[in-house]
């Protein structure tokens, strides 16, 4: 039982002309898995994951956030990178703090990556920024006309 794998594994295709091969090395997998014991077996759609024009419009709303935006950190005024700047959007888009203890005592906010997210999920991060540059006049480098539809009500 050494050397059995513990750790869930995910197989998956992105067409029909692999799914037979993808099955049998997930098949090969299982029958392996339960030489210790059970298996359990998930097939499932896959979420479309966040697109790389969402992810040019992310990088360049954070830089104009960044450049514009003062923040209070530690309880002074300051101006953020770009990579703060996401950690406070993302986690205000889904209304959710992570905190951990810091290993020198204080705390530390857990980010969440948005390179896992979905096109639904970093679009409500996109929003989410919209209206908070809205709030604090954050003018976008992107110019109006070029943004998707739904945001444009937000800008």
């Amino acid at each position: 039982m050494g050397n059995v794998i513990h750790k869930p594994r995910h197989f998956w295709s992105a067409g029909s002309n692999r799914i037979r091969e993808v099955f049998k090395v997930a098949y090969l997998f299982a029958t392996e898995l339960s030489a210790a014991g059970a298996v359990e077996i998930i097939v499932r759609p896959v979420k479309s994951r966040r697109t790389l024009e969402q992810n040019a419009k992310l990088w360049a709303m954070l830089g104009d956030i960044s450049r514009q935006v003062e923040w209070p950190v530690n309880g002074l005024m300051q101006r953020l990178d770009s990579e703060d700047w996401k950690a406070l959007m993302t986690a205000a888009a889904r209304q959710e703090i992570r905190m951990a203890q810091g290993v020198n005592g204080g705390v530390v906010m857990l980010g969440v990556s948005t390179k896992r997210m979905s096109v639904q999920e970093l679009g409500d991060v996109i929003e989410c920024m919209y209206v908070f540059g809205a709030e604090k006049g954050v003018i976008w480098s992107e110019p109006k006309g070029r943004m998707p539809e739904q945001w444009e009500a937000a800008a």
